[in-house]
């Protein structure tokens, strides 16, 4: 963090002292706001970490406070643990069960010959509580998402609160499909580059930003390694390989908070959504219709979740125990929730957060290598086989303490605490990790002054905890950068409002920062203003031109009192 250098002098405004231009390169330099990020690598496993060489995670996980024995919520797959993850809830609070769903009870009231299709949902349907993107933006926080899945788009919300939303393009992804084992190495490579170029573009954009006082979230998503696991299988020496490049990327990543002195004002949040799994390709459950799962014979329909999950919906409820009694008789059943509670299940949808009509009456938890999904895969996830997951916290706004494992709902209530803001729904923890802040405001007038006019500066703040030794600082600087005024004032309250006055000698663009700086002499934030000193030239009375008009208006008043005369005199000598 950054150390003043100013003494304990309230002002320095003589203008034969040289101007301290150690202190104000420092403090100009020095972002006042704050950024939060949050970096997933889609369905990186714990196990390939421990086989991958990857000295950039390795560096946040020391450095940080990490996790490897996290967990994800059920199903363990991308479109609801990113919205669990966003949330701070499971899938029954926020409503997102997976990409696609059907509603169970729209389903149990068609006719047997309707189409389920009439039933069925789409994530923008069930989503039905603000996310973490929509309640920072409303605080006044810029927000930037850079996802390589358009579904994720969800993360910004009904409102898509976001300044910056960015899709990997078709056109880098390119021919072929990254699902399969033939899409080519490098242009695996080459979309996770986009995605961290992307991501670099978006700091730099909100590095002004950033710098001048303000808050910003940014979250970058990467698909792999979930994309190659499932061509090719979890330790494939590839799957390792490009585990190592995405670390690379992570590194870029810090390498620019670093030119950029943002990572001590950093809380960064990295993290998979779910595991992943090998599976037997030979061993898919489903029907071809993908549809149906043969081992139930009753009228259903099934919506698969990754391959791992299975959410079945049945045509008629009250079959729940009949189904749940042939189910158990198979070797690749793991688990059974139903909607209320039945013999020889293994709990209810509210145990596992999923008591939702979009889950299905039945929701099946299948035992790895068996699978059910339509696509042929050597990997899947979905199910509770693939809920750990890394998570770790770093950054220069981490308060490294102890804590107890974390979820993925844990991620948004923390990362509200950097914004001073609370998360509506939330059953997360917001754990107490991160570093004291402060907000602050600064307002000048007037904005535009003449030499030797003196002008106050408003500085109003609001400090995130109670802390001893806080100071209001208030620098002024001139336009070439060098310092021209300073005073402190102790505060010790965690809110409040304080007027400076300050004398501007000269016609220049000063600049005025107000920061709220701890005992240690640490910047917990600031704000800046400008103000414009310019001479006004006053007009003399202007004597000619007022003489000229006094003549112009005589003669034409004269003329106006003559000419009815004259006319009169014309009109009796006719």
């Amino acid at each position: 963090m950054f150390l003043l250098l100013a003494s304990g002098s309230t002002q320095s405004t003589a203008l034969n002292v040289p101007a301290n231009k150690v202190v104000a390169e420092q403090i100009t330099n020095q972002p006042l706001g704050k950024l939060g990020m949050i970096i997933i690598l889609d369905a990186l496993n714990v196990t390939v970490l421990e086989q991958a060489d990857t000295p950039n995670i390795d560096y946040l996980a020391s450095q940080g406070l990490a996790f490897f024995n996290a967990t994800t919520v059920l199903p363990s797959a991308t479109t609801s643990a990113h919205v669990s993850l966003v949330t701070g809830a499971p899938p029954e609070i926020h409503g997102v069960v997976h990409t696609v769903a059907y509603n169970a009870s729209r389903y149990h009231e068609l006719l047997i010959d309707e189409s389920p299709d009439l039933a069925r949902l789409y994530y923008e349907d069930m989503l039905r509580v603000k996310t973490l993107l929509e309640v920072v933006k409303e605080s006044g926080v810029k927000v930037g998402l850079i996802v390589s899945k358009s579904k994720l788009e969800v993360m910004m919300g009904r409102t898509r609160a976001a300044d910056k939303f960015l899709v990997l393009p078709d056109e880098v992804i390119g021919s072929g499909d990254p699902h399969e084992a033939t899409y080519p190495f490098e242009k695996r490579k080459a979309c996770m580059e986009w995605i961290t170029n992307s991501t670099i573009k978006t700091i730099e954009e909100f590095y002004q930003y950033i710098l001048n006082g303000e808050s910003a979230l940014i979250i970058a998503h990467y698909a792999e390694p979930d994309w190659i696991q499932g061509a090719v299988g979890v330790m494939h020496p590839d799957t390792i390989a490009l585990v190592e490049f995405l670390d690379s990327q992570v590194g870029r990543i810090i390498n620019k908070l670093n030119e950029l002195n943002l990572w001590s004002r950093t809380f960064l949040v990295l993290a998979a959504d779910h595991g992943f799994t090998d599976v037997d390709p030979t061993k898919n459950l489903l029907s071809s219709d993908a549809t149906h799962l043969s081992a139930i014979h009753t009228e259903h329909v099934v919506m698969e979740t990754a391959g791992l999950l299975l959410y079945i919906y049945l045509k008629y409820p009250s079959e729940i125990q009949e189904v749940v009694n042939e189910l158990q008789k198979y070797p690749w059943v793991k688990n059974i929730w139903t909607r209320y509670p039945t013999e020889n299940s293994s709990g209810t949808l509210s145990d596992i957060g999923l008591n939702v009509e979009f889950a299905g009456d039945i929701v099946l938890d299948i035992k790895p290598p068996y699978y059910a999904s339509k696509y042929y895969a050597l990997g899947a996830h979905g199910g509770t086989a693939t809920q750990t997951i890394p998570i770790i916290f770093a950054g220069g706004l981490l308060k490294k303490k102890h804590i107890e494992t974390p979820s993925i709902i844990d991620i948004a209530p923390t990362m509200a605490l950097l914004y001073g803001v609370s998360l509506p729904n939330a059953t997360g923890k917001a754990f107490d990790i991160v570093a004291p802040s402060a907000k602050v405001s600064i307002k000048v007038t007037p904005g535009i002054a003449e030499p030797g006019e003196t002008v106050t500066a408003q500085v109003n703040y609001t400090v995130s905890e109670e802390l001893s030794g806080l100071t209001i600082e208030l620098y002024v600087f001139f336009s070439n950068g060098t310092e021209y005024h300073y005073e402190s004032t102790s505060i010790v309250s965690v809110n409040g409002s304080l007027t400076f006055d300050v004398e501007l000698p000269y016609e220049d663009t000063y600049t005025f920062y107000g920061l709220v700086v701890d005992s240690e002499g640490n910047i917990l934030g600031g704000k800046t203003a400008n103000v414009l000193v310019v001479a006004v030239e006053k007009p003399g009375f202007p004597v000619e031109k007022v003489a000229i008009g006094l003549a112009i208006t005589v003669v034409f008043s004269s003329i106006l009192i003559a000419l009815p005369i004259i006319l009169e005199r014309r009109k009796k000598m006719a």
